[in-house]
Order: structure tokens, then sequence, then C-alpha cells
């Protein structure tokens, strides 16, 4: 396992994110796109219990995808959403532990920290990650080359 390095906004390690099949709505790569699309996004779904949902920030393109994992249980259902394959990555992740709305705010800054301190190793061909674990606990990720 790679060390772990501690910083006033919370953990960065360097972890591997698995293929993944998701579900998604994809928008605009700005605030307020996003703050609209995620209400709707999860009004999609009979209920949000055991969904694992995820933020994909996709830089140059200006795109944004707001997706959840495709669940055994969800038997082939898409609610109306596309569907496609993530192909896995290594990145550093920062897990932020903060009670809304304060984890929120906390986004922008814990972006700015990993791009400042792995811009030499950043993967720019995949995207950004926000993987929301729990109501006070989100990981930020940025790609980095594998070494």
């Amino acid at each position: 396992m790679d060390k772990i390095i501690e910083t006033e906004l919370g953990t960065i390690q360097k972890v591997v994110v698995e293929k993944m099949q998701f579900l998604y709505i994809e928008v605009s790569n700005d605030i307020e796109s996003q703050k609209k699309i995620w209400p709707e996004f999860e009004a999609r779904f009979p209920s949000l219990t055991g969904r694992k949902m995820y933020g994909l920030d996709y830089g140059e393109s200006n795109l944004y995808r707001v997706c959840s994992l495709v669940r055994e249980s969800d038997n082939g259902e898409t609610f109306g959403l596309n569907q496609f394959e993530f192909e896995e990555g290594t990145y550093m992740r920062l897990r932020l532990k903060f009670e809304p709305p304060k984890l929120y705010e906390k986004i922008g800054p814990a972006y700015t920290l990993l791009i400042g301190q792995y811009e030499e190793s950043i993967n720019w061909s995949l995207p950004l990650i926000e993987h929301y674990k729990a109501k006070n606990i989100l990981d930020i990720m940025v790609p980095v080359a594998k070494q």
C-alpha cells in the first residue's frame, strides 16, 4: 500500500480505480449545471439506498457526468439514463470528511491541492473523479500516470 499523506483537508493516497459500469447524465462542466442536474439524476431511481454516486469531470471537453454504478439488482433497467464502462486508472485520492454544506465547499480547494501537488504526473486522458461515499465523506481523485 502506498503511503498516506496527511493534509488539513484530509488524507491523500494513491489508489487504483477498477473498471466500472455506470449509468449517467452528461451536462456542461459548470457549477450551476452540476447543482441543477444532481436532484434530477437522483429522482430517476426508485431508491438511493445502496447507490454509489460519482461525478466525473472531463476537463478540457467541458463535460461533467453525474453517475451511479450499475447494480445487479437493476436487472438491466437503465431508468432512462445512458450507460458506459469506465476503464481502470491510477489516481491520487484526497478523502474529505466534513458535514455538508462545508463538505461541498471543500471540493474546489481539494482539486486545487491535488492538481498543484501532482501537476507533472496527471494523466489528462482520464476524468477527475468525485466519489460520494457517505453524507459526510467525499473522495476527490486526480488521475496520474502509472509509476
